[in-house]
């Protein structure tokens, strides 16, 4: 059975962080093939493509450790801009971008008429509001 392709999704608000990935792999692609074979790396058009937020890497192209390590050390370029970032493996997947609150740093707010609830201080404010306007 042939290897399936490898898939990085890019999960950002920054609208241009999947040609920045794909940008600094195809680099680290480059750089590792020079220093193993003293030539530089000719990536056919099928070998690392982009489609929207994901990136297709041919799987004989490049370990998937390597491509960890690579995506890794993309975020520890810049720990001040990618410090609530990480790189999340599953399968013939991976995940890069911001990191989700964990159910012990997100709190909700709610209503104490109604039981409405919320992740958004201002939001349960404005919804009491309603019901002194004598709304639901």
């Amino acid at each position: 059975m042939a290897d399936s392709e490898i898939i990085i999704t890019c999960v950002s608000e920054n609208e241009e962080f999947a040609q920045e990935v794909f940008r600094y792999l195809y680099d680290e692609f480059a750089k590792e093939n020079q220093n193993k074979h003293g030539s530089k790396l000719r990536l056919s058009p099928d070998s690392l493509t982009i489609v929207g937020d994901e990136i297709h890497v041919r799987p004989s192209l490049i370990s998937k450790s390597e491509i960890k390590r690579i995506l890794e050390s993309l975020l520890h370029s810049d720990p001040k801009r990618f410090k609530d970032y990480a790189v999340i493996e599953l399968a013939d997947t991976f995940t890069i971008g911001k990191k989700l609150a964990s159910d012990s740093e997100q709190t909700m707010a709610v209503c104490e008429i109604c039981g409405y609830f919320t992740p958004y201080e201002e939001e349960i404010y404005t919804h009491r509001m309603t019901h002194l306007a004598g709304f639901p």
